[in-house]
């Protein structure tokens, strides 16, 4: 009866807060009500006072378009979020956005909005739990990720990758709770979506149950079944419901899924219910919920005990866990490199992170099957496994998508800088979890290697063209292409020190080490690197091609034209560095070289541009450059053409 009292109390203050807003969905937060109930109630560890616990439950709204369902909870189970918080639901400015977003309020440990996304941030932060678990031990990490997901969930393919990768890692503390509640936006889900998920992820190796989703108490009797008798596997408990429950004539339809029900209904509703008036809330369920928390007891008191205990008797773990926490980088033997040397930049990538590797415990990751291409196996340092939680590099398999979703996941997780790695062009396939990395400021490296036609051979479905730009696109995400292996360590520096995403984009072919390139984060926005005291041309390139634009320099010096070359490996749009550069002068010939459409230097008045005007070719690297037009002779005849002009 006391669960009904909450359930009843859930339902009713969700749909209110809803029909405030005049915005939101509330068939899930009805139909879900007895899942949440069961998860903060009686199987979560949680602490409202100390939010941002390290060993606290992890809880993931992947359905986050329910979100009045989980601003709900946090308000009745003792979270700093007032009724005006939830009064101002999906207000301009306020703490309770129509979808969850991270630290919106404290409680939300991700922004859920794309569905599939949160489910598959969730696999990172067991992966997180899984690793910190192996090197500190049950007493100090030791808790589960649990995750509320939807129809739509389910047919997302991230959510499929994710589910893959958990079973393979053996994630056994994850549990995924699905409201089956057999309705999407269209109707019934017959007409789009009708496998047996719980066979589905059996195959792929979870521990599954399917029970009815609408009794707590079967909830928490499945929940502790899993756990109790499957100590190995994810598991995945498929809870029958029916959307919008107890909200009359719109209970089981699509009608409740996206729009408001209505004051007749909720009129109804709160008769049923007996409650008083608008956003009431029955004081019987405010002290069910304050006996139920005081009866628990202080759990995070009892961990902090545990904690400084481990502080004041394990001098090496203390040192490991601040290490962790608050990462450093002072203690970083950044490599060297000979000038003249030439080195492919996923080459020098590699030496990079490795020496981080070494002094930065937190850096940890993997590549979508390719680390031998990528160059991002960090050596000596073990491999994450379903047996081994304590290794570093991570094998995510061909899941470009999952693999970025739980990258994202890992570092809301708050121990970790991970990176994910691939061939630029499968950034396409990552692109969701890109944004929101970006969204959720996340401080995460994206390796992303073979960034041109250099690729070669493999032809035009491997060579980015439009990639580069198209991620600079993306507000907050920074892009660093470094010229040579300086540039790489200044672009490393700049990315640990970033509190936001930075995709780096490195070559497969060899560069050239130039003679004055800049090691200094601070340059990477625009720098000079051949400055004549006069010059008819300036030339603002990247990466491979920094090299090029001083190889057509020199060529054209030698028939007395000057040309002055910036490199800019971090083509910043946030910034007006790179336009206090720019010569004013309309005598002057502004050019920016890219392997790539480069239209984006046009934002800082460069007005002429030699890049990429089609898909590529498949033929050998050296051939297509010619093919192309990026030598330095073709460049220099190109650049002469425009002085011409």
């Amino acid at each position: 009866m006391e669960l009904t009292k909450i359930i009843r109390q859930i339902r009713m203050l969700s749909a209110e807060t809803i029909e405030k807003a005049s915005s939101g969905h509330p068939g899930l937060p009805l139909g879900a009500a007895p899942m949440a109930c069961a998860l903060f109630h009686e199987l979560m560890k949680y602490d409202p006072k100390n939010p941002h616990w390290p060993d606290r439950d992890r809880f993931v709204l992947s359905a986050g378009h329910g979100s009045a369902l989980m601003y709900s909870m946090l308000h009745l189970y003792g979270y700093e979020i007032s009724m005006e918080d939830i009064k101002s639901f999906r207000q301009l400015g306020s703490r309770t956005p129509g979808h969850p977003e991270l630290w919106c309020v404290p409680g939300v440990e991700t922004a859920t909005g794309p569905l599939g996304a949160g489910f598959s941030n969730a696999v990172g932060m067991a992966v997180a739990e899984k690793h910190m678990n192996a090197l500190f031990g049950r007493d100090i990490i030791n808790h589960r990720t649990w995750v509320l997901a939807s129809d739509g969930d389910m047919q997302e393919g991230i959510s499929n990758e994710a589910a893959q990768f958990a079973a393979t890692m053996g994630l056994s503390k994850l549990c995924v709770l699905y409201d089956s509640n057999k309705i999407s936006i269209e109707g019934n889900t017959d007409v789009t979506f009708t496998e047996d998920t719980a066979g589905r992820f059996k195959a792929l190796g979870w521990y599954t149950d399917v029970i009815n989703g609408e009794d707590p108490q079967e909830v928490i009797t499945a929940v502790k079944k899993a756990f109790d008798n499957d100590l190995a596997r994810p598991k995945l408990i498929v809870c029958r419901t029916v959307i919008a429950r107890d909200a009359e004539e719109k209970e089981g339809t699509a009608g409740a899924h996206g729009s408001p029900l209505g004051k007749a209904v909720l009129e109804k509703m709160r008769a049923k219910y007996g409650f008083s008036g608008e956003f009431h809330i029955d004081p019987e369920v405010t002290k069910i919920i304050a006996e139920k928390r005081a009866s628990i007891g202080d759990t995070y008191g009892e961990w902090n005990e545990r904690f400084e205990a481990m502080k004041a008797s394990n001098a090496e773990k203390s040192a490991l866990w601040d290490a962790m926490q608050i990462p450093t980088f002072e203690n970083i033997e950044w490599p060297v490199w000979e000038a003249g040397k030439k080195e492919a930049s996923r080459k020098s990538s590699g030496i990079v992170l490795n020496a981080i590797a070494k002094a930065c415990p937190s850096l940890m990751g993997g590549s979508a099957d390719l680390a031998p291409s990528n160059n991002t196996w960090l050596n000596g340092l073990g491999t994450f496994s379903n047996t081994d939680g304590s290794g570093r590099n991570i094998h995510f398999g061909i899941r470009e998508h999952a693999m970025a979703g739980i990258v994202n996941g890992m570092a809301q997780h708050g121990f970790h800088i991970p990176f994910g790695a691939t061939f630029l062009v499968f950034s396409d396939y990552m692109r969701g979890a890109l944004r929101l990395s970006a969204l959720m400021k996340l401080r995460v490296l994206w390796i992303l290697t073979h960034d041109s036609f250099h690729v070669g051979e493999d032809g035009p479905t491997h060579q980015p063209v439009e990639h580069i730009d198209s991620l600079r696109l993306i507000p907050g995400m920074k892009v660093i292409r470094p010229a040579d292996g300086n540039e790489t360590v200044a672009a490393y520096e700049y990315a640990l020190n970033h509190h936001g995403p930075v995709c780096l984009a490195l070559t497969r072919q060899d560069l050239l080490q130039l003679t004055n390139s800049s090691r200094n984060r601070k340059d990477l926005r625009g720098y000079v690197v051949k400055n004549p005291a006069e010059y008819d041309i300036q030339i603002f390139a990247s990466g491979s091609e920094v090299s090029l634009a001083l190889e057509a320099a020199e060529i054209l010096g030698k028939s007395g034209k000057e040309v002055m070359v910036v490199s800019v490996p971090l083509l910043d749009l946030d910034s007006n560095h790179l336009a206090k550069l720019v010569n004013p002068s309309p005598d002057v010939v502004k050019v920016a070289i890219e392997a790539g459409t480069a239209r984006l230097y046009t934002a800082f008045g460069i007005n002429h541009r030699i890049g990429m005007e089609s898909f590529g070719e498949s033929g050998k690297a050296n051939e297509l450059a010619e093919h192309f037009g990026f030598t330095g002779q073709k460049i220099a005849d190109r650049l002469l053409e425009m002085l011409e002009k």
